[in-house]
């Protein structure tokens, strides 16, 4: 198994690893790296869904994505003919997978099926790296901030951002309180935590007050210091660290041919990989 760096601020790439049958030493370098370098790229020779599913079951519990009824867990991602304007932008916001519930993602992963020859990137901010940048007078003053999340444009959304689509039935009030500054679950890194998104409020604190707060943090956080990119190559596993990154879809026209055709196979995941025991999550801490 191979580890390079990747172009850009931040992540790695692991080549020459065979996923189907990748080991649990292995599977615990590819974490530790990920946990290291919050998003990686991982070149396969191709999967077919079950392999691709039974390799995330061994990082977290899948989430239910879709109502196919041999993988629900598998949520299709694409800009063919059946796609909606609507469908094709709903993901090109900054924000962070599941933070608008209470039981929030751990890793997510997209598989590339299909993928153009230009565009349909995915962009990612490193807010653990944004979180030690910033002066110790204001990590004093947020450390022990809430915040409060709801599906739809953020209170702190960047210009140009997209309207995110709800899960079907989903009740737009429903309200869920994180910290402003989490410690990540495996490794116990400070970082910053979805501050745009959902983000719609600041408990204790006047919705002014915590509009501007949570804008001036997404502005520190989108500088180019502290975000990258990535562009889909077919066979890819791209995965990233939910607890220390935001992320953001690119814009993408709607498919005419082949050439320009994106299908991603999308997993996310919750909880913690059951191959890290304890004596690994020391380990982890550690490094």
């Amino acid at each position: 198994m191979q580890i390079d760096p990747l172009n850009g601020n931040f992540g790695k790439v692991v080549r020459d690893v065979d996923i189907p049958t990748i080991d649990d030493e292995k599977l615990r370098k590819i974490l530790t790296t990920l946990y290291a370098n919050r998003f990686l790229v991982i070149k396969t020779n191709g999967l077919v869904k079950s392999e691709y599913r039974d390799f995330a079951r061994r990082i977290g519990e899948p989430i239910q994505l879709s109502r196919d009824a041999d993988f629900p867990e598998i949520a299709h991602i694409a800009n063919s003919e059946t796609s909606t304007l609507k469908s094709r932008l709903g993901a090109a916001h900054w924000h962070t997978d599941q933070s608008f519930k209470r039981t929030v993602s751990s890793v997510t992963m997209l598989y590339s099926v299909h993928a153009p020859a230009t565009g349909g990137e995915t962009k990612f901010c490193d807010m653990a790296a944004a979180y030690d940048a910033l002066p110790d007078a204001t990590k004093s003053e947020i450390d022990e901030l809430v915040i409060e999340h709801r599906h739809g444009i953020s209170v702190s959304a960047p210009k140009g951002d997209h309207k995110p689509i709800p899960p079907p039935g989903w009740n737009p009030e429903y309200t869920a309180f994180h910290p402003l500054v989490r410690q990540h679950p495996e490794t116990r890194q400070k970082t910053l935590y979805a501050v745009t998104g959902t983000a719609q409020g600041i408990q204790g604190m006047s919705k002014g007050e915590a509009t501007i707060l949570l804008n001036s943090l997404t502005s520190h956080v989108l500088q180019p210091r502290f975000t990258t990119s990535y562009r889909h190559q077919v066979h890819d596993i791209v995965m990233w660290d939910n607890p220390t990154v935001m992320h953001s879809a690119t814009p993408i026209d709607q498919a005419t041919n082949s050439s320009d055709s994106r299908l991603l196979w999308r997993i996310s995941l919750r909880g913690s990989p059951s191959v890290l025991r304890v004596e690994q999550q020391a380990d982890v801490r550690a490094a």
